[in-house]
């Protein structure tokens, strides 16, 4: 009897320590990344377009202000704006 009572005490406390556990892992918050690359917090959603854009040969604006700073998309636009000879 006493083999009994321990043995189904046994069983309710692994069944509390188990739903315990389950329950902190739903209340967990989960990362929702947009991309695989964190850009610096200063670039905006408009640029980052544009920068993919011109990275597959797509329609991209042709404004430096509307390219990330420092692309290569940006040189080439900043060249075509100003003659380059920002460049010593």
């Amino acid at each position: 009897m006493k083999t009994t009572l321990i043995a189904l005490s046994a069983a309710l406390l692994v069944a509390f320590v188990g739903a315990a556990s389950a329950d902190n892992k739903e209340h967990k918050p989960r990362r929702h990344d947009k991309h695989y690359y964190s850009y610096p917090a200063g670039v905006t959603e408009r640029q980052l377009r544009n920068e993919r854009a011109y990275e597959r040969g797509e329609y991209y604006e042709h404004d430096s202000n509307a390219l990330r700073f420092g692309s290569r998309a940006w040189w080439e636009q900043k060249e075509r704006e100003g003659g380059g000879d920002f460049r010593h």
